[in-house]
């Protein structure tokens, strides 16, 4: 199986983490994520990932993966991995770093629904992750993507 996008770039994060979320979910979630991975690769919350990042040095390698499918664990040259959900309405993705804005947008081959996200973590000389995701059911009613963008043609 092979990915349907590879994404990679080096982000420079200067607060310590970088989130994952719906391009229109830009609300917070009340440090909800960022207390989830507290000791842990990564923490959720329903449309957001915190990923803690070290400032130091403040180059960070990122990989992000979207496959048709759930893949294989990539743990041979990680140090550790953290799996989890995300809904995504909007069918678009943004890796943002905070109060520096979106660093990676990436609209989804899937479009909307809830993706299984698995966030490798590996640390060296410099600091990488890989990110990969996969659509895994569609949304659930409350998160009807009408609600994000009904507003806008009216």
């Amino acid at each position: 199986m092979k990915p349907l996008v590879v994404h990679r770039t080096t982000l420079s994060v200067l607060y310590g983490r970088f989130v994952l979320r719906d391009v229109w979910c830009d609300a917070d979630d009340e440090g909800e994520s960022r207390r989830d991975a507290t000791a842990q690769v990564a923490g959720a919350s329903t449309y957001q990932i915190s990923v803690p990042a070290s400032s130091f040095p403040p180059s960070t390698g990122l990989e992000l993966r979207v496959w048709p499918g759930e893949p294989a664990p990539e743990s041979s040259s990680w140090d550790g991995y953290r799996q989890l959900e995300l809904h995504c309405p909007t069918g678009e993705l943004i890796v943002e770093l905070i109060a520096c804005g979106a660093a990676v947008e990436i609209t989804l081959p899937q479009g909307a629904g809830v993706y299984g996200v698995r966030v490798h973590r590996k640390q060296a000389d410099t600091e990488e992750f890989l990110i990969e995701l996969w659509w895994r059911t569609p949304l659930p009613p409350a998160d009807d993507d009408e609600d994000f963008y009904g507003d806008l043609w009216t």
